[in-house]
């Protein structure tokens, strides 16, 4: 039995307060065992059962606690945060990707401290914002606290290193500085292809960017090339169905892709290559539930 129910009646605490003037709780008075006189038991007048003093959380261990809830929902919003700066990134939304980008740098500074390596997912979502707003200079200075935070630390993911050379590929190549460009683009495939090997999806990113450069120097050829190891690789990916993709990952693939038709439509004579594109749409849109978008895209691989 609980020692809420060993309280005074209501009517004799209003009395008592008001004959003492002293300001007594109205809540449960507390049984401690120990405090009985030797021999005598409470217990509760309906069940006989003894009574118990209520347990209470310790002061330091409920701060603990509660400490530990709200690290956990900070994270939580950090990487929902992330998801949408890196969505509205690809989806060329790069106004709309600033402020997500900057409420993941300061919850990734609450959580993590300001010189922690963790801010450095942040600032590259701000740098490649940036560089989609054509704010170069900014864009410039987010990337340099990257390198920074990546120089200074002890360890660094390989996943990490690749995307921020990838940025720096995106600003150069934004520039005109297209030799740069492909110096850190090579960079950022070396530092991906590290993790999972050079036919995973995680290296797409590279490629991509890579015939992205080769394009804007007019080598149709090496584009072409590139291009169709990127549809190679998601082909496969989305056939084994062995790779889950979030949102950001989903919207990634979509400008990749139609990136990718609009390229072949233009400059590729054969209809097989356009077509082979919407296959590989219909494939992306109907693994993730899409499928009214994914008859329609497999309807425009039949037609060619």
């Amino acid at each position: 039995m609980s020692a809420a129910a060993f309280t005074l009646p209501q009517r004799e605490q209003q009395r008592a307060m008001k004959g003492s003037g002293t300001d007594i709780s109205l809540h449960s008075t507390l049984i401690n065992p120990l405090a009985n006189p030797k021999g005598v038991k409470l217990g509760c007048e309906l069940c006989g059962k003894p009574a118990t003093p209520v347990a209470i959380l310790g002061s330091e261990e409920e701060r603990l606690h509660r400490d530990k809830q709200t690290r956990h929902r900070q994270i939580q919003l950090l990487e929902l945060s992330k998801t949408e700066a890196h969505k509205k990134l690809f989806e060329g939304h790069y106004n709309l990707a600033i402020p997500a980008a900057l409420q993941a740098l300061r919850f990734s500074m609450d959580v993590y401290g300001q010189d922690s390596i963790e801010l450095v997912p942040s600032y590259l979502l701000l740098g490649e914002a940036s560089i989609g707003l054509k704010q170069f200079p900014q864009a410039e200075d987010y990337l340099s606290l990257a390198k920074w935070a990546i120089l200074k630390a002890e360890d660094c993911e390989n996943k990490i290193r690749s995307q921020m050379h990838r940025n720096f590929g995106l600003l150069y190549a934004s520039q005109g500085n297209y030799q740069e460009a492909l110096n850190q683009i090579a960079h950022d495939i070396y530092f991906s292809s590290l993790e999972k090997g050079p036919e995973n999806i995680l290296v797409l990113g590279g490629y991509f960017q890579l015939g992205n450069v080769f394009h804007k120097q007019g080598k149709l050829e090496q584009v072409t090339t590139v291009f169709d190891k990127v549809v190679s690789i998601w082909k496969s990916t989305l056939k084994l169905n062995e790779e889950t993709l979030d949102e950001a990952q989903q919207a990634e693939a979509v400008q990749m892709l139609t990136t990718i038709y609009s390229y072949r439509t233009n400059y590729m004579t054969s209809s097989t290559g356009p077509a082979e594109v919407n296959f590989v749409l219909g494939q992306l849109y109907h693994a993730y539930g899409h499928s009214d978008k994914s008859r329609d895209y497999a309807a425009k691989a039949l037609e060619g």
